[in-house]
């Protein structure tokens, strides 16, 4: 909103302009981060002028406020920024952060919280990818902060929007800020007392309704600020607290990998096809509540020295329970078969289908907490001194519980039930953007509890923890106001981090009866297994996919599936009913918190087991800033040592040989020191042992700025900059196996015969020589028109290598050809990004509240290499080393359009975001192949009316097209459509209220 008033003063005027504007405007920070966190703001003076007695006096609020301090933010940074601000306390423009921060230029949004999981999109949006890289580091008010799930970065969807003044992306950071980003810096900033001039009371909450999950979730937050004047100088308290709670249902079909089919069987015309491997439903509906706690204490004794402390808690439970059902076998030929000009099949029929049907329940329990002190001293025109102390630690809960029913029919030949005529057939039709799935029942009923077993459960359990120490200590001369040297900073900073995983791998096991066994004894959903147990029945139920993708899809209406109690109670309840379904000897058993220390890093889980690693870095730094008339800048350079420290072990597979009882089989011979070194066959661990490795990077980084005019600013920017390998990547650990001929009596030939997968604790920083340039064009109060071109050339890509390495065991020492994560490759990446945004205020009237943002980005890349998540599964290093496909998580177009209207009280947005396609993962869990996600688009829009001067109500929608999220499967050349998902929209209702 616009307002214009006339000779409005007094304490009323001065309350709302500071209670409602000034406060969010002034925290924003208009000012690039100064030596040290927190720096005062400040307004820049253009728009700080106040009207003479009598003139007209313009206050800006709402949307336009927010969108005129992002601007201003960047027109008078020290470097190329880009920022989303809250002008309203609680009411940046999205409900978390990674959604508010796709709408930056350069930056988009990933749908999933783990890439290579695209069968469970989010909520929320995942990851953050700056420039398309996802190596972004995260700050809050310009210091560490991160989640224990990887000890390095923030999981951005964990975290609560409501307590946030604004977030600022750096793009191409100066040496005073911290290291560890080549995508960019993403720093969330909070509020602090002195950032108002009194009293501020604020108070806003909604409720936000998902049609799909047909549910409402409350949320609300609450901020009390103010400052006093006290007898040993002035003394400022904020406390604020946000409960944000939010909830969706996600409805998916999906298929499996694509399989070349050449059957001579065939009918004419259906030789070497593309058939999908399986076909299945799923239904996800998950809930999540984030809590945050803000406090801030800051005291001035004198004008010249501020001391400031802060409390941040933030948490963050998620939870969800899934119904998936699938065949998995391929589709019968018949005369059904349609296929495209792809040769891909598009419509066919699974007959006597196996189905498999799983209830899963997940649940975690996230909490940061961040606490700091600091201090500045700016004693005379000419010095600053500054001090931070911070520690900020991290856990992370996670339980995933599955159990699985299949479907089969009493008295059927279970010995070959893929060929039971009463199995059900599963017509499928994926032409178009609808696919529709049509299941013929032979004679056996999908309602009958009477055609279920038992099958299998699954659990898996994390509790991880990270911490870390940060100290820091900063000091600045300011030269005379007419010298061409502005001032000279310099600065040290020390860290000590420790990262501790204690995970399990996947924990699968059978119950009754599987349908690819030959054989078995099927414990039926409606027995009591043995030894009996009444209670049993009772844990299947029946299950509808009603109202499916809105009733827009058809599948199977009903199955039986175990019971979401008998999977949210807890492992051990399950195990009490459970068990009476297992056959002697083999079986299902929970994990418990012993399970940590058993279990071992392997292809389902890098982090299996339990590990300790630890960082220690020391940085240094000196940066001169610079400027007379147009041109003014900054030089200068980083320098930081890092040193880590891990303890690992190896792992020695076992030998199954018929030489271990009767060494004198003929050909054992050349097997004496294979089974020697493994222990006569046996395996084991060998002995922990502590790696240290420790490197130092030198980082330049030079920011020029020339203003051609008032309106019209250039920038130009070079440095260096580095991210660290992920703590997963660093893990000592190798795992060694053995493979022998067909007789069990010799080994393969080498390369086959000895192999190892491991991690790698010596890995370096992957590096980034980067330039930038920008032309900003700035006119009116709020409008914008800039452009910026970037190069980055990236060097020490962490991908995986094979090399020859000898290990030694009871007295044995081979040669194992092992593949670990390495070092290397080489790639460029550039683009473009073009800004705009403009208030026409020059329309007459209503119109004169007309506004237009958007941006525009092209990203192109050379080179590069993707690196697995787990060097451990031979899936993913061979996927990841395929030189055809791009970069993971880069979209080569991206746009942001909004219309925006603030007058008369009346604040509206609608937005819409777009992204093209781009490869996911080179390397999906169970798919084990890449999957991309193709072009995405989603509309957003909020209308808010000013009831008062202190109070607003609206509504806000997300997802207001119901837009479809489409994912393919395969290489680079031919990735036909594989996954077809919908979500909620959501609309909420929304009050804020100021004072």
């Amino acid at each position: 909103m616009v307002e214009v008033r006339s000779g409005l003063r007094g304490s009323r005027a001065k309350r709302i302009r500071c209670g409602v504007s000034t406060l969010a405007l002034a925290a924003t920070g208009w000012v690039a981060p100064a030596f040290a966190a927190d720096d005062p703001p400040a307004m820049p003076p253009q728009e700080q002028a106040a009207p003479a007695a009598g003139q007209e006096e313009i206050i800006v609020t709402g949307i336009r406020a927010s969108l005129t301090s992002a601007r201003n933010i960047k027109r008078n940074a020290d470097q190329i920024v880009d920022s989303v601000t809250a002008q309203d306390i609680g009411a940046l423009p999205d409900r978390s952060v990674s959604e508010a921060l796709q709408r930056i230029p350069g930056i988009t949004l990933q749908r999933t919280n783990e890439n290579r999981d695209p069968a469970r999109l989010a909520a929320e949006g995942g990851g953050v990818f700056v420039r398309g890289l996802s190596s972004v580091r995260s700050e809050t008010n310009g210091r560490d902060v991160f989640s224990a799930n990887n000890g390095r970065g923030l999981s951005f969807e964990d975290v609560s929007p409501d307590l946030y003044a604004g977030i600022d992306v750096y793009k191409n950071p100066s040496a005073e800020m911290i290291e560890g980003g080549i995508g960019g810096i993403v720093d969330l900033r909070t509020r602090k007392p002195f950032d108002s001039e009194g009293q501020v009371i604020a108070l806003s909450g909604d409720y936000n309704y998902a049609d799909m999950r047909d549910k409402g979730y409350w949320s609300g937050n609450a901020l009390y600020s103010n400052r006093w004047d006290v007898g040993l100088g002035e003394v400022g308290i904020l406390l604020s607290a946000s409960v944000n709670n939010i909830g969706n249902r996600t409805d998916s079909i999906q298929l499996g990998t694509y399989t070349v089919r050449a059957n001579g069987g065939a009918p004419s015309g259906f030789q070497n096809i593309l058939v999908p491997s399986s076909l299945g439903w799923r239904r996800i509906d998950w809930e999540q509540k984030r809590t945050a706690f803000n406090g801030s204490v800051q005291f001035r004794p004198d004008p010249d020295m501020t001391f400031t402390f802060e409390g941040f808690i933030a948490s963050a439970d998620p939870k969800d329970i899934e119904h998936a059902e699938g065949v998995y076998q391929l589709p019968d030929y018949d005369s059904t078969y349609q296929v495209n000009d792809t040769g891909v099949l598009e419509v066919g029929t699974y007959r006597n289908a196996n189905m498999d049907l799983d209830t899963r329940y997940g649940e975690s329990h996230k909490v940061t907490r961040d606490f700091s002190i600091n201090w500045k001293w700016t004693p005379g025109d000419h010095w600053a001194f500054s001090a931070d102390v911070q520690r900020i630690s991290s856990t992370s809960d996670v339980l995933s519980f599955t159990a699985f029913t299949e479907f089969g029919v009493a008295g059927a030949d279970l010995t070959n039930p893929g060929f039971d005529p009463r199995r059900p057939n599963i017509a499928f039709d994926l032409r178009g953007n609808s696919p529709s799935v049509t299941v013929t029942e032979n004679g056996a009923s999908l309602a009958s509890a009477n055609n279920y077993w038992w099958a299998a459960a699954m659990d898996h359990l994390e509790d991880n923890s990270a911490g870390s120490w940060a100290e820091r200590a900063d000091v600045e001369y300011k030269f005379d106001d007419d010298s061409f040297l502005r001032s000279f900073r310099a600065g040290i900073r020390a860290t000590d981090r420790q990262a501790v995983t204690r995970q399990t791998g996947y924990n699968w096991g059978l119950l009754s009866m599987q349908y690819w066994m030959a054989g078995g004894n099927p414990v039926y959903i409606n027995q009591t297994g043995s030894p009996a147990n009444s209670g049993l029945p009772n844990q299947t139920e029946q299950f509808n996919y009603d109202d499916f993708f809105r009733g827009s899809i058809g599948v199977p209406g009903v199955g039986w599936f175990p019971t979401a109690d008998l999977l949210t109670n807890g492992t051990a309840n399950a195990y009490s009913y459970l068990r009476s379904t297992q056959t002697a000897g083999w079986g299902w058993a929970p994990l418990t918190e012993d399970s940590y220390a058993n279990a071992n890093p392997g292809a389902d889980n890098v982090l299996g087991g339990v590990a300790t690693q630890r960082e220690k870095t020391l940085a240094g730094y000196g940066m001169l800033r610079f400027g007379t008339g147009a041109l003014d800048g900054n030089i200068g350079v980083r320098v930081v040592r890092t040193r880590n420290e891990a303890v690992g072990y190896l792992s020695i597979g076992t030998i199954t040989s018929p030489c271990i009882a009767l060494p004198s089989t003929p050909g054992c011979s050349g097997l004496a020191g294979v089974l020697a070194f493994a222990n006569n066959g046996a395996g084991g661990r060998l002995s922990n042992a502590t790696y240290r490795n420790s490197y130092t990077d030198v980082l330049p980084t030079l920011n020029l700025r020339y203003k051609v005019t008032d309106q019209l600013q250039l920038r130009f920017a070079a440095g260096k900059a580095m991210v660290r390998p992920n703590f997963s990547q660093l893990r000592p650990y190798a795992s060694l196996g053995f493979t022998l001929n067909a007789a069990g009596t010799a080994l393969l030939p080498q390369p086959l015969g000895l192999t190892g997968l491991a991690g790698n604790p010596y890995l370096k920083p992957t590096k980034s020589t980067q330039f930038d340039f920008s032309a900003e064009y700035y006119f009116g109060r709020s409008n914008s028109l800039t452009f910026a071109a970037f190069y980055k050339d990236i060097k020490d890509y962490i991908i995986t290598g094979n090399a020859d390495e000898t290990f030694t065991s009871n007295g044995q020492t081979l040669t194992f050809n092992v593949a670990r994560a390495v070092n290397g490759e080489h790639g460029k990446i550039k683009g473009v990004e073009l800004a705009y945004t403009q208030f026409f205020d020059m329309l007459p009237g209503a119109l004169g509240g007309l506004g237009f943002q958007g941006n525009v980005t092209w990203i192109d890349s050379s080179g590069g290499a993707n690196q697995p998540v787990n060097t451990l599964d031979p899936n993913q290093t061979n996927n990841a080393r395929d030189t055809t496909l791009p970069l993971e998580g880069l979209s080569k177009w991206s746009y942001n359009l909004a219309a925006i209207y603030e007058k008369y009280g009346v604040s509206a947005r609608v937005a819409y975001n777009w992204r093209s396609e781009y490869l996911l993962t080179t390397s999906a869990a169970n798919l084990n192949a890449p999957v991309w996600s193709e072009d995405y688009g989603q509309l957003d829009a909020s209308l808010l009316f000013s009831i008062t001067d202190n109070i607003k109500i609206g509504v806000q929608g997300t997802n207001l097209l119901n837009t479809r999220t489409f994912l393919d499967v395969g290489g680079a050349v031919l990735h036909p459509r594989y996954s077809w998902t919908d979500t909620d929209r959501r609309i909420a209702g929304i009050i804020r209220a100021s004072f």
